[in-house]
């Protein structure tokens, strides 16, 4: 049984709007455009699925599943080495409740704990507050998805549409993936392929959305939708895999 399926039937208007609108999702990149409209509707224009990172994990890159967090921010996260250190997974190990939580000092929900690196880090990029949401697969498998901007905390209302919403998304997320195992490897679109090309050539998405003359975050669309078709975990395994299929020169 989905995750929908394990959600009671008493839901209101947007719950069932949510739904309807996760249904629609047909690939990653569908799954990618909606939360990001849904998170910007709500006033927070970044989001980021990720798996629960485990004590063998050290990058942010490694669990990173969607997002639209500028690589700028998850490449300076990761050479500063913040992963093993972040409270915010701490606390969502050991609890499945939201966690708002704000960068802002004089904030109720700020991280007394947090790292001032990690403070200045996301302050830079406009990300001061936010929560995350602890979500589960059908098979048990945790990870969690996040929203963050500069806006006021969700109230009780708003904390559980989000919630419902995120649950809705990890679960067609893992429906995906299942349907993708099962099937034969899709063929990569001809700017999947160019965006895994230039990946292989070393070049990040800032640099390929110039060479393609595209934005970033469109160049990350492509790239994800490309992992997704190969079976890959992240950019270096769908190149590598690219590759051996005989797919990039």
């Amino acid at each position: 049984m989905t995750m929908t399926g394990r959600i009671t039937a008493e839901v209101g208007p947007e719950q069932r709007s949510f739904r309807e609108r996760v249904s629609l999702c047909t690939t990653s990149y569908d799954l990618l455009r909606l939360t990001k409209q849904v998170a910007v509707e709500r006033g927070f224009p970044y989001f980021a699925i990720v798996r629960l990172p485990s004590s063998k994990d050290d990058k942010l890159a490694q669990i990173s599943v969607l997002t639209n967090w500028p690589e700028s921010l998850v490449k300076a996260y990761d050479e500063m080495g913040l992963l093993k250190s972040s409270p915010m997974f701490k606390a969502l190990k050991t609890s499945t409740k939201p966690y708002v939580w704000s960068h802002k000092r004089e904030a109720r929900h700020y991280i007394k704990d947090n790292d001032p690196q990690i403070e200045r880090l996301f302050c830079a990029h406009g990300m001061c507050n936010g929560v995350q949401f602890s979500v589960q697969e059908p098979g048990g498998k945790r990870g969690v998805i996040g929203y963050s901007g500069d806006r006021a905390p969700p109230m009780e209302a708003e904390l559980a549409e989000l919630s419902y919403f995120s649950m809705l998304v990890y679960d067609r997320l893992w429906e995906l993936k299942k349907c993708g195992k099962a099937g034969s490897p899709q063929k990569l679109s001809t700017r999947e392929n160019e965006c895994l090309m230039w990946t292989a050539s070393g070049k990040t998405s800032a640099e390929i959305a110039i060479i393609l003359k595209l934005s970033e975050h469109t160049v990350n669309h492509y790239l994800t939708a490309a992992c997704q078709k190969l079976g890959a975990t992240n950019r270096a395994h769908a190149v590598y895999k690219a590759m051996r299929a005989g797919l990039l020169d």
